[in-house]
């Protein structure tokens, strides 16, 4: 950070654990924005608010020490459609897409053009709505409205004014209705906008926070963060049912059960279901029609293929990849009819349209 003679600057988290700074400038100093390095970058290590940019929506909350009471009593102001703050005295200062201490030094440059030793302190009031683009192997990818969440007490340097706290990583997945079954969690990328116009990115871990509740994984989030969640290139179904049960996974999927069971049609099946429950929610087999060993999967790939597998199921299996995979949105399970059941259906849809005369001749002539 470049040395300011006889600047003081002091961070604090006040009111409601809000940012806020505190500048005293010489009649010869003038500030300039501090530059963010990106190699020693990380989300989880540095202040909230620190990297934060501020945009059109955002309400600061700015006093300046000795601005004579005729000018104005207005504390609170809101960033405008063009990034600019009209302030008292100062005029038009343009802020969008710079950090709070960034804007801090330009409207401290700003005061210093006007009054002698100005002594400004800034904190953010009410953050404007966050816009957060999801893509990848989510349900729903696209760009999302997230709310901030409200709670009573936050942990020092995580909340903001009003008892509002950042949305995490795992919230917004939720909102984008959760990672797909084919989502490589251990190499999540959340890419973020720096004031000095790179770009961060910070990969995160969400198996590691599964296995052993490293809560640091699941980041708190900024206004134009984009999320991408990659292919996995191999899916342990064992893992596939713990990761299911997440709170950034599906909770509910809807899959399709065709064939030989006591209630076909589309069924709900919890998202870490298995095609023994998948088969289990349709009522279980029609054990006197079911080849309760040879059961077919049916699936949509979202490359837009489609790929049918003929599984060796069995009852008694846990979850696997062979025979008794976890299912996925939108799959079709088709049970076959037993080798017995097919001759039985032959000869019914022979016989059907004959009449008992007819039946009686079928049987003279099938044992002649």
């Amino acid at each position: 950070m470049p040395k300011l003679h006889n600047t003081v600057i002091t961070l604090a988290i006040a009111s409601g654990l809000t940012l806020g700074a505190t500048l005293m400038a010489p009649r010869s100093a003038t500030a300039q924005p501090m530059p963010v390095s990106a190699s020693s970058y990380s989300f989880t290590s540095i202040n909230p608010l620190q990297d934060y940019l501020l945009g059109a929506g955002d309400v600061l909350f700015i006093e300046v020490v000795n601005l004579p009471s005729t000018v104005t009593n207005q504390r609170q102001f809101s960033v405008n459609l063009d990034g600019s703050l009209t302030l008292p005295l100062a005029g038009r200062v343009m802020v969008g897409g710079l950090t709070l201490p960034q804007a801090e030094q330009v409207i401290l440059k700003a005061y210093s053009k006007v009054m002698r030793f100005p002594a400004v302190t800034v904190t953010l009031q009410t953050p404007r709505p966050m816009k957060i683009l999801v893509a990848g192997e989510v349900t729903r990818p696209g760009s999302y409205i997230v709310p901030f969440t409200s709670v009573s007490t936050s942990a020092p340097g995580i909340g903001l004014s009003g008892g509002l706290t950042w949305p995490r990583l795992s919230q917004v997945l939720a909102q984008s209705g959760g990672i797909t079954q084919e989502a490589d969690i251990r190499n999540i990328e959340v890419r973020r906008q720096l004031g000095n116009g790179q770009t961060a990115v910070t990969r995160i871990n969400l198996w590691e926070m599964i296995q052993s509740g490293e809560a640091n994984q699941d980041i708190t989030l900024r206004s134009d963060d984009v999320i991408v969640v990659p292919k996995a290139k191999e899916i342990n179904a064992a893992e596939a049912v713990r990761v299911a049960s997440a709170t950034f996974s599906p909770q509910v999927i809807r899959v399709q059960v065709v064939g030989e069971v006591a209630r076909p049609g589309f069924v709900e099946v919890p998202a870490n279901a298995t095609l023994t429950q998948g088969i289990g929610a349709a009522g279980g087999f029609n054990v006197q029609r079911a080849n309760m060993s040879r059961v077919t999967l049916v699936r949509l790939n979202r490359d837009g293929t489609v790929s049918r597998r003929r599984i060796p199921f069995s009852l008694a299996a846990q979850p696997n990849a062979n025979n008794n995979p976890v299912l996925q949105q939108g799959d079709v399970i088709v049970v076959e009819r037993s080798g017995l059941t097919q001759v039985g259906d032959t000869i019914g849809n022979a016989l059907r349209p004959l009449g008992a005369l007819g039946t009686l001749g079928f049987f003279i002539n099938l044992f002649d």
